[in-house]
This record gives C-alpha cells, sequence and structure tokens, in this order.
C-alpha cells in the first residue's frame, strides 16, 4: 500500500475505532451494577483506544522506515498485552523516551518473577488481570494439580 493510500485507509478507520472504544466505554458506564463486566468492557474500550495510538505511530513513520517496522506495528495493533501496554502509557508522563522505554521493558514480559527471591514464576500480570475479568480457565500451581479459576473483577 502506497504511503498517501496507508495514510487514507488509517484515516477512514479512526472514526470506527473511536466510536467502537466510546461503545464500550459507554457499555461499562451502564454496568455499574455488575462490576466484573464492567471492569471488562472499560478494559476493551482501553485497548480500542489504544489502536488509535498505535496507528497514530505508523502514520509518524518516515517513510523510508515504515516498511521494516510496519508488520511489527500492525502485530502491536493485534497484540492485547500490546494495546494494553499502549493504554497504560497514555496515562503517564515520561521526561524522554530512554525512560520510557525503561519503564515499559518489564511490562512486555510473558511472565514475572514474585516472592522475595524471584522464587515463582507467574503469568505477566498485566495481561492475566485481563484474562482473569473475561474467562473462567483452569490453572495449575507447581504441583501440577489443576484448579478451577472463575472470572472476577478487581
Amino acid at each position: 500500500m502506497s504511503a498517501t493510500d496507508r495514510l487514507a485507509f488509517i484515516a477512514e478507520g479512526l472514526p470506527i475505532i473511536h466510536a467502537s472504544a466510546k461503545g464500550f466505554w459507554s457499555g461499562s458506564v451502564e454496568l455499574r451494577g455488575k462490576p466484573r463486566e464492567a471492569e471488562g468492557l472499560e478494559g476493551s474500550a482501553k485497548e480500542e483506544a489504544a489502536k488509535i495510538l498505535i496507528l497514530l505511530d505508523v502514520v509518524r513513520r518516515p517513510e523510508k522506515r515504515v516498511a521494516g517496522k510496519l508488520s511489527m506495528l500492525i502485530g502491536r495493533f493485534y497484540g492485547h498485552l500490546e494495546r494494553l501496554i499502549y493504554a497504560q502509557l497514555a496515562e503517564w508522563w515520561s521526561e524522554d523516551i530512554a525512560r520510557l522505554r525503561k519503564a515499559v521493558e518489564p511490562l512486555r514480559t510473558t511472565h514475572d518473577l514474585e516472592g522475595s527471591m524471584g522464587e515463582f514464576i507467574v503469568p505477566n500480570s498485566t495481561l492475566y488481570r485481563r484474562e482473569s475479568k473475561f474467562y473462567a480457565d483452569v490453572e495449575a500451581y507447581e504441583d501440577g494439580t489443576p484448579l478451577w479459576n472463575a472470572p472476577a473483577g478487581h
């Protein structure tokens, strides 16, 4: 897709994404009596809005550098963790890009270490909070015994 066509395509999609985010947000407000469901819709609204930030990164890239990074940026558009990070960054303030990158790096891990010496390996907390609101799931501790996890708000 040429740069001009890509820009027009993105411009066409921004109002669609915005309307989708607003729909999730207004749904979350309507469900105040159901906190888990409201939190899930609020999170979906933030993820949708994060897509706009990702597309703005695509637009801001100089044309000669887009080709190599476009597939990475599009991957962020579709990845839950990436969108959650973009949404979280929208609420932060940073003095410079180096500090921002340093703050983001731990958020990108697939697993976290917990315990006083990091002896416990647990799923990425940002992704886990999202998934645990939406889905009933089976989990297992280190002894391998499976147990059910019911979806719950935080």
